[in-house]
C-alpha cells in the first residue's frame, strides 16, 4: 500500500482516479471504525464517511498536506455536528470491539484498558485512538489538531503515563 500523502498527491497533482480510490479504500474501513469507536452507530458512520469524502474531496486539492490528519478532521466535526442537531452529548463509552481481538488474560486486560480509557475526556480519549488505534503519527495528529508536534507527543506520552498510574493505582490500591 502507498503512502496516504503519495495518493492524494498523484490525485490533485495528475488527477489520478486509481490514486483517490487506493487512498479511499484504505481510509474508509478505519475512519469508519473511528467513528463507531466515538459512540456513533454504525449505520450513522457509514453517512459521515461518506459525507466526510465528498467535503475531502472538494478542498483537499487546496492543501493536498497531511491528507489523513485532515480527512479526519473533517469526519469528527460532522459528527459533532451531528450531535449538536440530535442535541446529544458526546459522552458515548468506548465500543466493546477494540478489546475482542485477544482471547483470555489479555482480553480481560484489553477490557479494562478500555475502561481506563473511557475515564478520560473526550479530547484524550480521541488522541489516544487516532494514535494508538486508528495509526495516526504524531505529525497527522499535530495537523488535525492543529498544534506543534511536539506538544502532540507531550501529550501522547503524558496520557500513556497517566494510564500507567492509573493502572497502577487499581491493582495495588496505592499510588507506588
Amino acid at each position: 500500500m502507498r503512502d496516504p500523502a503519495e495518493l492524494i498527491h498523484l490525485y490533485c497533482r495528475d488527477g489520478d482516479a486509481g490514486a483517490f480510490r487506493e487512498f479511499y479504500r484504505s481510509q474508509s474501513p478505519r475512519l469508519w471504525k473511528f467513528l463507531v469507536a466515538r459512540g456513533c452507530a454504525p449505520e450513522d458512520a457509514y453517512d459521515l464517511v461518506s459525507e466526510a469524502f465528498i467535503r475531502f474531496v472538494q478542498t483537499v486539492c487546496r492543501d493536498p498536506h497531511a491528507p489523513r490528519a485532515f480527512l479526519y478532521r473533517i469526519a469528527a466535526n460532522l459528527r459533532i455536528d451531528a450531535l449538536r442537531r440530535a442535541h446529544v452529548r458526546p459522552t458515548e463509552p468506548l465500543p466493546e470491539e477494540i478489546a475482542e481481538d485477544t482471547d483470555g488474560p489479555a482480553r480481560e486486560e484489553a477490557a479494562y484498558l478500555r475502561e481506563l480509557v473511557n475515564r478520560l475526556p473526550e479530547r484524550e480519549q480521541n488522541l489516544l485512538l487516532l494514535r494508538y488505534w486508528i495509526g495516526l503519527s504524531h505529525r497527522e495528529l499535530a495537523q488535525a489538531l492543529d498544534l506543534p508536534e511536539g506538544t502532540v507527543r507531550r501529550q501522547c506520552a503524558e496520557l500513556i503515563a497517566k494510564l500507567r498510574e492509573c493502572w497502577r493505582k487499581d491493582e495495588t490500591g496505592s499510588t507506588v
